[in-house]
């Protein structure tokens, strides 16, 4: 038997948090003794050091942020080994974790999943912002969204006020109570909102019903007690009108884009209880509230925009999916169409490796294998045991939900961001939702080494 110093179960996914979230205070003046709570309560294996998957688990599960911007945060704050982020790492990034504030970003995507704004007194703060792509998919008391460009901003239900001020080339889909805007240039509202909306010293707005959906948005209109029928989006009293024109257009259907987003790694698809986006809605008329629609407020002249023109036979809602994770970060982070040109975020290619060459400490493995047998027996766990190899070894394999059905008996799989775990003093093979297991069709064939089964080798357990 070969001797090693721990064994890892498979670990339980954590549950979202409920509540105010123990980062809601993080800042640059945040005390040590604040900053190493935290490292704590996200250190598993208490060894003073946060793993990518550590944090993925602590941010991700459990506080709800998105996992482009987990990634990127290990990458600019783990140590100078790179094996992870250090008290000293976590200092220094620790102001950028704030849930409810974002603040002075370039190229980034931050996403808040649902649970990780909506607690009370939860208020949103984007400002100075530049070519990000921006996706709280959750509720709000209040938002803020100030000296923004050239991104994209996903606001969900927001239960009072969301302030839009000093934006330029930004692209918003918002949800909220009622909105706000002054001094902003060349952005475009999807919007619901339950009050006329207002605009101040502001041009070249452009307008037209909210088109986004995530998981659970449905949900939050209804726990907001918002009425998806109920839309003042078009609505909107100018306080700088002017008689000769307006600074607002209605967005004709050909320009519209639909925004769906999935988070990467979790279950449920995108959903929204709006009515689906048409012509027709573009050239309703307004909502009539108690204050009236488009009526002049201290002889302030409200010049309504024409209706947009029809479109094309046959024209077809753009469609824009977005996902927290790696594989499309570089797609999200892309600037809005303007003059803004970001950086796309720079992937690496993945490294690939070979089963003899595992170990009870890999992780990180990306490798492609053949699918040898299914054995029929699941676990107690709800794991199927699938053995796998390539022409260096097998071994085995720890399949979950839909990926049993992909480990079909002679197919070739790729593998990626996989680990593995020890269970009984045996090494598994573990892909969780932070990694990849799919079909490699197009992969050389080969045939795996069964004689040499890493899988069927002991290691002694003992304490370090």
């Amino acid at each position: 038997a070969v001797s090693h110093g721990f064994e890892c179960d498979m670990a339980e996914q954590r549950a979202r948090l409920e509540g105010v979230s123990p980062l809601a205070r993080a800042s640059k003046r945040s005390k040590p003794e604040d900053v190493e709570k935290i490292l704590k309560a996200a250190d598993t294996n208490s060894d003073g050091i946060l793993s990518l998957e550590e944090l993925q688990s602590y941010l991700g599960d459990y506080l709800g942020y998105g996992d482009a911007e987990i990634r990127a945060f290990f990458a600019e704050n783990k140590n100078e080994a790179g094996t992870g982020v250090d008290l000293a790492g976590l200092q220094k990034g620790f102001a950028s974790l704030n849930p409810y504030l974002v603040s002075k970003r370039k190229d980034e995507m931050i996403v808040r999943k649902p649970g990780a704004v909506n607690a009370p007194g939860g208020q949103v703060s984007l400002e100075d912002l530049d070519d990000c792509t921006v996706l709280i998919c959750d509720r709000s008391e209040q938002c803020f969204v100030d000296e923004c460009k050239n991104c994209k901003v996903l606001i969900g239900p927001c239960d009072s006020s969301t302030f839009v001020r000093d934006c330029k080339n930004c692209t918003f889909w918002i949800t909220t109570r009622q909105l706000r805007t002054r001094d902003c240039k060349d952005c475009i509202f999807y919007l619901h909102s339950h009050t006329e909306p207002i605009i101040e010293s502001s041009q070249d707005l452009a307008f037209a019903p909210f088109t986004a959906s995530y998981p659970g948005l449905t949900g939050h209109f209804e726990q907001a007690k918002m009425d998806a029928g109920k839309n003042y989006w078009n609505a909107i009293f100018d306080f700088t009108g002017k008689p000769d024109g307006a600074n607002w257009r209605i967005l004709p259907f050909a320009e519209c884009s639909e925004l769906a987003v999935e988070f990467f790694g979790e279950a449920g698809k995108a959903d929204t209880p709006s009515p689906a986006l048409s012509h027709e809605l573009l050239c309703a008329a307004p909502l009539k509230g108690n204050e009236g629609a488009g009526q002049s407020v201290a002889n302030i002249p409200q010049t309504r925009p024409s209706h947009p023109a029809e479109p094309p036979a046959g024209a077809k809602l753009k469609k824009l999916q977005l996902t927290d994770g790696p594989e499309k970060a570089a797609e999200a982070a892309k600037p809005a169409k303007g003059k803004g040109k970001g950086k796309p975020i720079k992937l690496r290619k993945p490294k690939w490796t070979k089963v003899d060459l595992l170990d009870p400490d890999s992780k990180g493995i990306n490798v492609f294998v053949k699918v040898v047998k299914v054995l029929p027996v699941e676990t107690t766990n709800g794991v199927t045991e699938v053995v796998l190899g390539d022409a260096t070894g097998v071994l085995t394999l720890m399949a979950r939900g839909e990926q049993v059905a992909t480990c079909e008996p002679g197919k070739i799989l790729r593998i990626q961001n996989a680990r593995i775990v020890m269970v009984k003093g045996f090494m598994r093979l573990d892909v969780t939702k932070w990694g990849v297991l799919k079909p490699a069709p197009d992969h050389e064939d080969f045939e795996p080494k069964v004689s040499k089964d890493i899988s069927a080798v002991e290691f002694e357990l003992s304490a370090v």
